[in-house]
């Protein structure tokens, strides 16, 4: 595309930048407006992940604590925790193992006394002191507890203990029974739930790891050193909600709600390149769309400019071309706003250029255009008229014959004659603009050309003005002398050309003459007027 003139240059960039902010817009807003639902999106994936797990772990507690409290109300249990047997502890043994079974979860049974030594163990290891442990302490206050991630002081494992006091019948803990909770069946859960984009981290809380989507190491091993994620807990100061964190060097969107039961968190981790990447993605189309739209639009705008553009470039041609006197042709516009009428205007200087470019001889005693003279700017007239594709505008060819003038001549004389002639032609000048065209084709006969009629009452009009004139023409103080007979033809209607206006303006004075004068007739009309 080549644009060479500096008002086209600057309609087409003002076109193209007003298409293109918009589509920036767009595309920036649109960006912004899929991050915000992407992250609403997985806001609330995450946190229906996290009560997922949470229920998870409340179902796993409330049925361990469950059965944990209807063993320490048994009789039996709180009986051998005040008075243990031998008789009893094989009974007492196969009521815990019994109770296991219905877990089937590999988890031990334990039975502790008041003194904090463990009495039984269903998996047969060494009994241990608890009278340190946390829970333990819970229990002989009454309180059923959930401990944070401990190691097991029989066998190294990392573990949770579920406890719940044995109380004796005046309501006084006199023992702890309590279940160890594997961390492995919770390690397994949560990772069926990763995907590919999202890792899940439960803490308990101190901060240390419970379970850890993200890798999949023996839990024997893992937990008793990763504290990696316990920063998590100091930027979360609610319950639950979303917070932006860098986690493992990534940015990520993290979703957090916390466990009633146990107090444990519960963190989804995404890394926020995820995100990044599918508004990349829509980015990328939505650009590739934008483009091939913003291409149309730019060729659009081109043209526009052209469009516009051009009849204001062959304006300023013109203006060359008067300037420098070269032969120039019409601009054509066929518009009827500014740039038409700028068009009209510059025409009829040239039209008016041209007339004057012509033999312009004109009459001595009227100094009006003489017939050759007039038939030579009719022409040019309806060639312009011609080029116009205006349908609205008319041209109107009058053609005026003075009646009685011969009889003024004969008896008042050919001196007397001329005056009438002069003023005659005087009046019809005030009567039309000065780019009309007035001629005298010889002795009493006169012809108008008006051009550029917006509608046909001007044309009555001014037939009624040239008759009033004659009718009211005064020399040396006397009046009354002579009247005038108009004929009248329009283009397009009556022709195009100069020998058909002529021929029907001349049959229509006639037409005059012959119905007593002193009036104006056109065929169009289908009347005449002879007041």
């Amino acid at each position: 595309m080549e644009i060479s003139k500096g008002i086209r240059a600057k309609l087409f960039f003002f076109f193209v930048v007003m298409g293109a902010i918009p589509f920036v817009i767009l595309v920036t807003a649109g960006a912004i407006n899929t991050i915000a639902e992407l992250e609403e999106s997985y806001k609330q994936n995450s946190l229906l992940r996290n009560v997922i797990i949470s229920e998870h772990i409340t179902e796993l507690i409330s049925k361990n604590q469950a059965v944990l409290k209807s063993l320490a109300m048994s009789p039996t249990i709180i009986e051998y925790v005040q008075k243990p047997t031998e008789e009893k502890k094989s009974y007492v043994m196969k009521i815990l193992r019994d109770a296991d079974e219905i877990f089937n979860d590999n988890n031990l049974t334990a039975l502790t006394g008041a003194d904090g030594w463990q009495m039984i163990r269903t998996d047969g290891a060494t009994l241990v002191n608890l009278k340190k442990r946390q829970h333990f302490q819970e229990a002989m206050k009454g309180r059923a507890y959930v401990s944070d991630i401990i190691s097991s002081m029989a066998t190294g494992k990392m573990v949770v203990i579920i406890e719940s006091p044995v109380l004796n019948e005046s309501g006084k803990p006199v023992g702890m029974i309590q279940r160890n909770f594997d961390l492995g069946a919770l390690q397994d859960y949560v990772t069926d739930l990763d995907d590919s984009e999202v890792y899940v981290v439960v803490m308990d809380r101190t901060g240390r790891i419970i379970a850890n989507s993200s890798d999949s190491k023996t839990v024997s091993s893992e937990y008793s050193i990763d504290n990696s994620y316990k920063f998590i807990l100091d930027r979360i100061y609610n319950s639950s909600g979303v917070i932006r964190l860098y986690v493992n060097e990534e940015d990520c969107l993290a979703t957090y709600s916390r466990n009633i039961e146990t107090g444990w968190m519960i963190v989804t981790l995404r890394p926020y390149h995820y995100i990044l990447d599918q508004v990349y993605d829509k980015a990328i189309k939505a650009l590739v769309f934008g483009m091939i739209v913003l291409f149309i639009g730019t060729l659009i705008a081109y043209l526009l400019s052209m469009r516009l553009t051009k009849p204001i470039i062959e304006m300023t041609n013109v203006v060359e071309e008067i300037a420098s006197g070269k032969e120039i042709e019409n601009i054509k516009v066929s518009t009827n706003d500014e740039l038409g009428q700028m068009a009209a205007a510059f025409n009829k200087i040239r039209s008016e250029r041209d007339a004057y470019q012509l033999e312009s001889e004109l009459d001595k005693l009227t100094e009006l255009f003489n017939k050759k003279t007039m038939e030579n700017l009719c022409k040019m007239k309806l060639k312009t008229f011609n080029e116009n594709e205006n349908s609205n505008i008319y041209m109107a060819f009058y053609i005026i014959d003075l009646d009685h003038f011969k009889e003024v001549n004969d008896l008042l004389g050919h001196q007397f004659g001329d005056k009438v002639l002069v003023e005659f032609a005087k009046g019809l000048k005030k009567i039309f603009r000065p780019n009309d065209c007035i001629g005298r084709f010889g002795g009493d006969e006169f012809v108008v050309i008006v051009d550029s009629l917006p509608n046909m009452e001007v044309v009555v009009r001014k037939a009624e003005q040239i008759k009033q004139i004659a009718f009211n023409l005064a020399i040396d103080g006397r009046s009354r002398f002579v009247t005038a007979s108009i004929g009248i033809a329009i283009a397009p209607q009556n022709g195009r050309d100069y020998d058909s206006l002529f021929a029907a303006a001349d049959k229509a004075v006639y037409h005059v003459k012959n119905n007593g004068k002193n009036g104006y007739y056109c065929q169009l009309f289908a009347e005449d007027d002879d007041d």
